[in-house]
């Protein structure tokens, strides 16, 4: 019979931590360290509620931390979409002068 793991609060810390930094991706982890992507999710999920740090002073900051990564992830992604749609813009009435002039 397999013995079940238990990981303490600091390992899935730096493990949710990990992802929310764009270091590595929940999949490469979950390799790296025999986890299930299941559980990483749940650890998220508990992490982002500020579970491992309910006796902690630094909950805010951690949550702030997960939140202003993942507001750093949506902006870049925004500036990406808006480059693309300019030069989609660019292209169009690029287009639409040639085809009448």
């Amino acid at each position: 019979m397999r013995v079940r793991r238990s990981f303490n609060d600091e390992f899935k810390a730096k493990i949710v931590e990990t992802i929310a930094a764009d270091s590595a991706s929940q999949a490469e982890l979950s390799r790296q360290y025999g986890i299930s992507h299941v559980m990483i999710c749940w650890w998220k999920k508990e992490y982002s509620s500020g579970k491992f740090f309910e006796n902690k002073n630094n909950f805010d900051i951690a949550s702030l931390k997960i939140k202003i990564s993942e507001l750093e992830r949506l902006v870049g992604e925004l500036l990406l979409e808006n480059k693309m749609l300019k030069k989609a813009k660019e292209l169009g009435t690029v287009k639409k002068k040639t085809i009448y002039p």
